[in-house]
């Protein structure tokens, strides 16, 4: 009896003592210092001439949108192989995967050129890398650190159920800043279907180079999430598996990178031609231009909740380009506008401002759920005038892809490939927005989010004018019949029209199960 009672009230204590240790907030101590910016360093970029520097000097800034994945990477591996001073990055993800690696790999020949560099990345992303960056982060030229980690990162389960109001916040800001001076913003990820380069799916997305004054504003945003309490060192939070007995620590990644990936197997300099070619064809086509911008960020206080109202981006976007007085054109993966964008986008159509929104079809979409709380807003949106197209979750591709060209490597079922939308950007009269912020209610009140609104005719023009002429082939256009009922118009290259009158090619349980999902008090974390 004794005994039983010992055992009972033992358990009752262990349990307790567990209960306790899991509910609690710390972290380990966080040893990062504060940081002063970085000098902003002019060099050679955006071509250095007398008009350039005048152009700079009258606050404008030199930008180049970036909508072709090729286009992207390329811009990206240019600011840090040219980058002679530092570069920053921010992002929300970054896999462990042949782009992830290719340009970890890079960044380390540009430290061991004497480029200082600091690489923030949110904990979201996983401990799939976490061997590689604390093995980068013995370099002397090497900063990284992780945003708002989870306490208990290789058991997460256990942080959502104790910490959830802590790690629902996340980093969604994708950065990368040269020497103070250029940088590269948008909706893309470090990952291979971010850039054509998956064997799964692409995603379609959008980017944005800039550079000249407006990248101060882009510096002063890095900094501070970099000395934020919430940013730690990768050494505060990882242990390497492996000491290494060498004057050089950092022997094995270098040998990783010496044998690995695709990268390491290309005919080097035919597939430099190639590739510096179709960059000075994209370059003729679109051409870098000036125009006025704004860097806008939210303050990384949004991650722990005390955010002020004139802090938060959207609020900073709406300030800058103001109510729409002829057209809005929407662009959002995730599209969630709650009652509050619904009676938005209906009072402009109503006004008989044109308003044009284009997110991702259900099977497109890689987070259906956010798809179920989207599609109740569909039908009302319609009635008033608003025009909805969803993009198909099949593209045909005509050519190789940047990728295979440069791999020699196969991507399958090419020609009919998974494609996803994932671009971020929206106009309105005149004024352009490209970053990483969704029309959704995470990315407006819990992930912090970045971007560039870009005051220019030509850029909204060039992006009206490639929505005008690629959405019908990549998009289904929604209408509603004499019924009142939606359906799907799917325009195909022989000038047909095949109609569907429920969500293209889904299935009864899905439908169902959008449906029941849709009345779930959740759409505040959509």
């Amino acid at each position: 009896m004794k005994i039983t009672l010992f055992k009972k009230r033992f358990s009752i204590l262990l349990i307790s003592a567990v209960v306790v240790n899991l509910s609690g907030c710390s972290l380990p101590m966080n040893t990062s210092v504060d940081e002063n910016p970085f000098e902003a360093r002019i060099g050679s970029w955006i071509n250095n001439s007398e008009e350039s520097q005048k152009k700079v000097d009258a606050g404008l800034t030199a930008y180049l949108p970036l909508q072709d994945p090729f286009m992207s990477m390329a811009t990206r591996l240019y600011l840090i192989n040219e980058a002679k001073h530092h570069l920053d990055l921010q992002y929300y993800i970054w896999e462990d995967d042949a782009i992830g690696q290719h340009l970890l790999s890079e960044l380390l020949k540009a430290a061991d050129r004497g480029v200082k560099i600091r690489l923030l990345i949110d904990d979201q992303n996983g401990t799939k890398l976490d061997e590689t960056l604390i093995q980068l982060a013995q370099h002397p030229n090497f900063q990284i650190k992780l945003f708002n980690p989870y306490k208990y990162r290789n058991f997460r389960v256990i942080d959502y159920i104790f910490r959830f109001n802590h790690i629902n916040h996340r980093m969604h800001n994708k950065l990368i800043v040269a020497d103070g001076t250029v940088a590269v913003t948008g909706g893309r990820n470090i990952s291979s279907e971010y850039f054509d380069a998956s064997h799964d799916f692409q995603f379609a997305d959008m980017d944005i180079f800039f550079g000249g004054e407006t990248v101060h504003d882009a510096n002063t945003s890095f900094l501070q999430y970099w000395n934020d309490d919430l940013s730690y060192s990768i050494k505060d939070l990882v242990q390497p598996k492996v000491k290494i007995n060498s004057d050089d620590p950092l022997i094995i990644i270098r040998k990783k990178y010496a044998e690995s990936t695709d990268f390491q197997k290309i005919d080097s300099e035919s597939r430099i031609i190639q590739a510096q070619d179709q960059i000075k064809e994209n370059l003729k086509n679109r051409p870098v231009k000036w125009a006025k911008a704004h860097f806008i960020a939210d303050s990384p206080d949004k991650a722990r909740r005390t955010v002020e109202e004139h802090e938060l981006l959207f609020n900073q976007i709406m300030n800058i380009m103001g109510r729409p007085k002829n057209h809005m054109e929407l662009v959002s993966a995730y599209f969630v506008p709650t009652q509050a964008g619904e009676d938005y986008l209906v009072g402009l159509a109503q006004q008989d401002i044109k308003v044009r929104v284009l997110t991702n079809s259900f099977l497109a979409n890689d987070v259906p759920l956010v798809h179920a709380f989207y599609q109740k807003y569909r039908k009302p949106l319609l009635e008033n005038g608003v025009q909805l197209y969803e993009f198909k979750p099949y593209i045909e591709r005509d050519r190789r892809t940047w990728y295979e060209v440069m791999t020699g490597n196969v991507i399958p079922a090419k020609g009919k490939n998974t494609s996803r939308l994932h671009a971020k950007y929206f106009d309105i009269d005149g004024m352009v927005f490209i970053g990483s912020f969704n029309f959704d209610p995470r990315s407006a009140h819990l992930n912090t989010e970045v971007g560039l609104v870009v005051e220019s005719d030509a850029l909204q023009n060039e992006i009206s004018d490639s929505l005008d002429q690629y959405l019908p082939q990549m998009a289904y256009q929604l209408k509603l019949n004499e019924k009142n009922e939606i359906i799907w118009l799917d325009h195909k290259k022989d000038g047909s029209i095949k109609e569907y009158t429920v969500d293209p090619e889904t299935t009864k349980f899905q439908r169902f199960i959008m449906y029941t999902v849709s009345y779930l008090p959740i759409e505040w974390m959509m």
